[in-house]
């Protein structure tokens, strides 16, 4: 799998941005803040869904709002191109999948893509940032070797840490042979109070024997005393009689031995040589016969048989892996078309056979659609004609409360009155205003007329006789006349008539009162017409509407149709159109496997025809599933046979060369042998080894003598009484010895019982405490009840990771672990070549010069080195199954120059067949990776190519 292009819609800080990855490496570089790790979670996220809003992890929806989600580009080997989409949606968003055949697909086709991987599983091999690296520095050996198993696995980080939460809970509860733990501090608590619970049961009954008792044992330690230093006085010195009697007794006995032993001489460690001699010949003697055996027992076996079959076989070996596949994805169709029925068939609630008689035809499916489209008329029309009923209803109550309302705020009779009669009035009242205008201000005003005319008729008259128009001189001197005639008309003031002056008096300056009036009074009457209209007209459609009669004919031959189809009469129109496309899909799916089982017989043919070959080329039969290994394994074997059959014959030379060494060498042993029986004059080799153990023998009774003379002079001079037996000394010692540790014991024992008594007896005067002990017990023992439970669950989830933990270390880690030695030997130049893990199950480093380090012991850099090679290589374990870019987050800034040209090296190595993305914030791993494609993330353009 590769990623070609990134368009991010919005995700994080990043908005409408295209990215586009050209090359198999590609190092996306920016400072801190630049949105490096946002664009590391945006591939992560929209692969693996975004996290939900109440995780700990972050969603990184847009700063500045817009769309959120984006689309990836991917080329992989089994699915083609394809894009890959997930946009703001449910909790993880919704995903959608472009093929390149037009294909759409969903979460189902996404998670073929990723192998059925999820996001912890991918990030525990595929994502890794130098967090992890940087964590190594603070972690225990153990700690340290359970991190880098996982590294070299998959799916164990998050059961490492479960076993080390759980392990650290179990100490705290109890550990074999501590005190300190709880458990543990609560069990000895638990004995001593059972203990003393016991001891007070039984206090109570023992007082009064015991006092008796202490006077019988005062009496009885003062005859004891006596008794003891008498015997001991008698134990002495029968003691000193019986050290010295076996003493005289072995001397005289070892004096006789050594003069019975005739032999004077013996060659000086005789028996190890003649020991060297005899081992030699037998195993010379043994590897003569095993030669001769060998030869005698050496069949030459016959030529193996040609393995052009085989060969033949194995060439084609894509052949039958593509035969194979098809089966299995036809298989596999085959499976998911019948679930996809089975599951479709049971939301319909319909058997099989019903979903098959259902006539689906087009010509159905229009009269249908048409059948509901006059189904939703005649039911939007019952509908239309309802709302309007009840809003002509809603409407005349309003009315009604309006007019209601209205008719309360009514003009009074005086104001209607003062209404009607105002215009008459306001015409009087406005003709006496004039009049009186007139007459106050007429005079003055015409006067003011007058001289204008004047004036204006001698400029017009002195105008025209400057520029000798006639005209407008005339006209000048005629406006001058008028003016005069008018002056001379003007009438001198008087004063005004009686009936203007009393209207005056009456309605002056009440006009803006009367409008006001006026306007109200008119104002009610047009509403009030306006709400009678309005209640009439309602009152009238609710008649209409009231009246009207309709009946519904498309529902009854909408369910007859549905009868004619074959469903039933009572399936909801809502539902109908896509019960008939899923009836459809049903009856295509059955199309499709009556298909799928054609060609499955046919594949299976052809794969039964490739078994038949394959078993008459190796001569037995062979399981499918292990075909090919099977051909190679036979291959192997035949072509094994060849070379054994040449190394017989290799063998059978080398032999007879054997045969004629063993045979010197032994003559030359005899020789030597010979010799050591002379020296000892001895007839044969039994015989020398029966001189040797009289010569040890002798040598060992003188030794023995010698330690005797120094005990006796030790003891010094003894006189043993007359009639002295050593048997009779050591009855009496015994019986003695019996007395006194009887009486010794006697008193120790009545010594114990006597303090024992006393403390009883002063704490049974005095001892209120029994009801106390017996609470305090019984609440430990429900404590401790209740940490055991605690513990036992505990110890059965760490026994279950112990055991997954051996089953990753033996079945899946050597594999990776080979390709990881190498790489690792490849990272630190050489100075480390292999990394394996010890029978302690810790991680350790093989220097070139043989010495073993834990990764304990190791630097930093180093111990990210041991890590990056078991991740680098679980990697690439699984790129055939899990074909994912390798995404690495600044894990190299540990690194030296030369140690970080090697990893460079490495990852270029490998990027023929992986894709690498690398987010840093160092500049100079710029220049460290001249061929890789340089992405600036801090680029504010809004689509980025490099």
């Amino acid at each position: 799998m590769r990623i070609e292009k990134m368009i991010i819609y919005g995700f994080g800080k990043h908005e409408n941005r295209t990215i586009d990855l050209t090359d198999q490496m590609a190092l996306f570089y920016g400072p801190n803040e630049a949105g490096k790790t946002t664009m590391q979670q945006f591939i992560v996220q929209v692969l693996f869904g975004f996290p939900s809003r109440k995780g700990t992890q972050l969603r990184y929806e847009p700063k500045n709002g817009g769309k959120y989600g984006g689309k990836l580009h991917i080329t992989d080997a089994h699915y083609g191109k394809l894009v890959v989409e997930r946009v703001k949606g449910k909790s993880a968003g919704d995903v959608t999948i472009w093929f390149e055949d037009g294909r759409k697909g969903a979460e189902p086709e996404l998670k073929q893509l990723l192998r059925n991987y999820d996001r912890t599983a991918f990030e525990a091999v595929f994502s890794f940032s130098i967090h992890e690296l940087q964590g190594l520095e603070g972690l225990s050996e153990a700690e340290l070797s359970r991190t880098l198993l996982a590294s070299g696995t998959t799916g164990v980080d998050a059961v490492t840490h479960l076993e080390s939460r759980l392990e650290k809970e179990m100490a705290v509860l109890f550990k074999k042979g501590g005190r300190n733990p709880e458990m543990n501090v609560l069990a000895d608590e638990l004995r001593d109070t059972e203990g003393q619970l016991k001891e007070y049961r039984q206090r109570a009954e023992l007082y009064s024997p015991y006092i008796e008792r202490l006077q019988e044992i005062d009496r009885r330690l003062v005859a004891i005393e006596t008794e003891e230093a008498e015997t001991d006085r008698v134990l002495r010195k029968i003691a000193k009689w019986q050290q010295a009697t076996p003493l005289l007794t072995d001397k005289k006995n070892l004096t006789e031995q050594i003069e019975a032993l005739q032999i004077t001489q013996f060659p000086l460690d005789g028996k190890r040589q003649m020991d060297r001699l005899v081992d030699k010949l037998s195993e010379t003697r043994a590897d003569g016969e095993h030669l001769a055996r060998q030869q005698e027992s050496l069949l030459v076996p016959e030529a193996p048989a040609s393995v052009e079959a085989l060969e033949n076989l194995l060439s084609r070996e894509s052949d039958w892996h593509q035969l194979s596949l098809q089966l299995e994805q036809k298989r596999n169709e085959q499976i998911e078309l019948l679930e996809n029925r089975q599951t479709t068939l049971s939301l319909l609630g319909l058997a099989e056979q019903q979903a098959m008689e259902v006539d689906i035809s087009l010509n159905n499916e229009e009269k249908l659609v048409a059948k509901l489209k006059d189904l939703d008329v005649e039911e939007e029309d019952k509908r239309f004609r309802q709302r309007n009923l009840e809003n002509e209803k809603n409407k005349l109550k309003q009315t009604e409360n309006e007019l209601t309302s209205f008719l309360s705020g009514e003009p009074s009779g005086k104001e209607r009155l003062a209404a009607e009669q105002w215009p008459t009035l306001s015409a009087k009242l406005a003709e006496a205003k004039a009049a009186s205008k007139i007459q106050t201000s007429g005079n003055e005003n015409g006067r003011i007329i007058n001289y204008m005319l004047i004036a204006l008729g001698l400029a017009l008259a002195a105008f025209g006789f400057a520029q000798s128009v006639m005209v407008l001189v005339v006209l000048g001197l005629a406006t001058i006349g008028s003016a005069i005639w008018l002056f001379l008309k003007t009438k001198k003031p008087g004063e005004l008539p009686q009936e203007y002056q009393a209207i005056l008096k009456e309605h002056a300056g009440k006009e803006s009162e009367y409008e006001a009036i006026s306007k109200k009074v008119a104002e009610f009457d047009r509403h009030l017409d306006g709400l009678m209209a309005q209640r009439d007209a309602i009152k009238k459609n609710i008649a209409a509407y009231s009246s009207e009669a309709h009946q519904y004919p498309a529902k009854d031959a909408y369910q007859q149709l549905l009868q004619e189809i074959g469903l039933q009469a009572g399936v909801s129109r809502t539902m109908v159109l896509e019960l008939f496309e899923k009836l459809r899909h049903v009856q295509a799916v059955h199309s499709r496997l009556l298909r799928i089982d054609n060609e499955i017989r046919v594949l299976e043919g052809r794969q039964k025809d490739w078994i038949e070959k394959a078993e008459s080329a190796c001569g037995k039969e062979l399981a499918t599933g292990e075909l090919m290994a099977s051909l190679r394994s036979e291959l192997a074997y035949l072509r094994r046979k060849q070379e054994e059959w040449v190394k017989i014959k290799e063998k059978q030379a080398g032999w007879i060369q054997e045969m004629n060494r063993l045979t010197a060498y032994r003559e030359q042993l005899e020789k030597e042998q010979q010799a050591l029986l002379e020296y000892a004059d001895a007839q044969d080799v039994f015989d020398f080894y029966r001189l040797t153990d009289e010569w040890e023998q002798k040598q060992q009774l003188m030794k023995e003598l010698a330690l005797v003379e120094v005990q006796l002079q030790s003891i010094g001079n003894i006189e043993l009484p007359t009639g002295w037996e050593p048997d009779q000394a050591e009855q009496q010692l015994d019986r003695w010895q019996a007395s006194l540790t009887k009486l010794k014991n006697e008193r120790n024992e009545l010594l114990a019982e006597q303090a024992d008594k006393q403390q009883m007896t002063r704490l049974l005067v005095s001892d209120t405490s029994y009801e106390e002990k017996l609470q305090e017990f019984e609440e430990k023992k429900a404590e401790f009840a209740e940490l055991a439970n605690e513990w036992s669950v505990n110890k059965a989830i760490v026994e279950a990771i112990n055991r997954t933990m051996d089953e990753l270390k033996e079945k899946k880690l050597p594999a990776v672990l080979d390709t990881a030695q190498l790489y690792f030997s490849k990272l630190t130049a050489g100075a480390y070549q292999g990394l394996v893990m010890n029978i302690n199950g810790y991680f350790e480093a093989e220097r070139q010069d043989g010495m073993y380090f834990r990764i304990a012991e190791l630097s930093q850099a180093t111990k990210e080195q041991a890590y990056l090679a078991l991740r680098l290589s679980l990697a690439v374990s699984m790129q055939k199954s899990h074909p994912f870019p390798i995404i690495m987050d600044d894990a190299f800034v540990h690194f030296d120059r030369s140690r970080l040209q090697q990893m460079i090296n490495l990852v270029t190595e490998l990027q023929r067949e992986h894709q690498f993305i690398y987010f840093t914030c160092h500049e100079s791993m710029q220049q460290a990776w001249p061929n890789a494609q340089i992405i600036k993330v801090a680029n504010t353009e809004r689509s980025v190519h490099s």
